[in-house]
């Protein structure tokens, strides 16, 4: 087994009669990037928190080429049934394929997602130059990484120095089956999406909300961070945002029982 990199550990802090958040993510990344998150959606708003490590993540490019979206999906399916333990709904968020994850959580496990919130997540939209990299027989084994797409000056996402082209390929499996899922989606959903992104196109906000089947979908414009928004100038205003509306939802959900 891979040694987990320092500041890559999975985290779960408990609250008793809260609303349960399951905290995913990103591609290359480890919960470094959804710890600070986490811990301040739990601090100022008293919810139950899991932040898993998808397989492969948190430890070395090898280690990570050994793996595929259905791993990655694999460790995000169990965190999610080990926080709701086949008795309560769980609220999920996630960053960047994190993101991406949720959305595909919550069109296949409807009885179990309450709500979602995807930080620039993927609806399905790809950059052209990922997509063509992905699409050549020529193309090397690893590229450069795609990590610390952040704005603020000093910070510093702990993600691989490089990425194996087979795992990008697979990213793109999960991102396009995601998007063909969508209608699926009818939680409560709330989208966050930077404006300036170069990751993934920033397109990818509003296509999720034009494509969810959900009645009560959101759109948030962040206007000073980049990719890794968790780790951002808007950093904060992703938490309050996000347990407002997780607040909001999980009220309206005991009113009507």
């Amino acid at each position: 087994m891979a040694d987990v990199l320092k500041g890559a550990e999975p985290f779960r802090i408990e609250s008793e009669g809260k609303p349960a958040v399951l905290v995913l993510h990103g591609f290359t990344g480890s919960t470094q990037s959804m710890r600070y998150m986490g811990e301040e959606l739990h601090r100022r708003f008293g919810f139950s928190v899991y932040g898993p490590r998808l397989k492969g993540h948190g430890t070395s490019p090898d280690d990570f080429a050994t793996t595929g979206y259905l791993d990655w999906l694999r460790s995000a399916e169990d965190a999610l049934h080990a926080l709701s333990g086949g008795k309560k709904k769980v609220f999920v968020t996630g960053l960047s394929m994190g993101g991406t994850i949720c959305l595909n959580l919550a069109a296949r496990f409807p009885d179990i997602v309450a709500g979602l919130v995807s930080v620039n997540g993927c609806g399905g939209k790809m950059g052209a130059e990922i997509s063509e990299l992905i699409s050549s027989r020529d193309a090397p084994d690893r590229i450069p990484g795609i990590g610390s797409d952040i704005k603020a000056e000093g910070v510093v996402e702990l993600a691989y120095q490089e990425v194996p082209v087979t795992c990008l390929r697979d990213a793109n499996t999960l991102m396009g089956a995601t998007g063909n899922l969508l209608h699926k989606v009818t939680c409560p959903t709330l989208v966050i999406q930077s404006r300036d992104d170069h990751v993934l196109p920033p397109a990818n906000g509003p296509l999720i909300v034009q494509n969810v089947g959900s009645t009560d979908v959101r759109l948030i414009w962040l206007e000073d961070s980049y990719h890794v928004a968790t780790l951002d100038n808007d950093k904060d205003l992703i938490v309050e945002r996000t347990g407002r509306f997780i607040s909001e939802i999980a009220e309206l959900s005991e009113m009507n029982l």
